[in-house]
């Protein structure tokens, strides 16, 4: 996680030496915008966003090894926050080929768990 200010922001790699890849915005700890491309830009854009340029304070961002993952790392990524963290994403996270598995209404409870019992050290 890092602090939003340039001096930051100039240290990611631009388009040109690899730059391209996933970055997650966040207001303070908690994750409010995720996006992909090329990195520094289109953080420096985030800065000045009407929409969003005020509704972050730090940035995490990662380069996959293979470049075609980064969409679907990317989808990963807004599948797992809640609804209302993504309120400004306007992507919805949708896997190219992947199917949906419903959940089996057989045993809609999870099972207990102890949680005043430590295990041994």
């Amino acid at each position: 996680m890092w602090a939003r200010n340039p001096e930051n922001i100039e240290l990611i790699p631009g388009a040109k030496n690899g730059g391209q890849g996933v970055y997650v915005l966040y207001d303070g700890s908690i994750p409010v915008y995720i996006g992909m491309g090329n990195i520094r830009q289109r953080i420096k854009k985030a800065r000045t966003s009407k929409r969003r340029g005020q509704m972050w304070d730090h940035f995490s961002w990662y380069i996959p090894a293979d470049p075609r993952l980064t969409r679907d790392i990317e989808a990963l990524l807004l599948l797992m926050l809640p609804f209302y963290l993504r309120v400004l994403n306007r992507q919805r996270g949708e896997l190219e080929g992947a199917e949906k598995m419903t959940k089996a209404k057989k045993h809609p409870t999870s099972e207990f768990i102890n949680r005043r019992k430590l295990p041994p050290r």
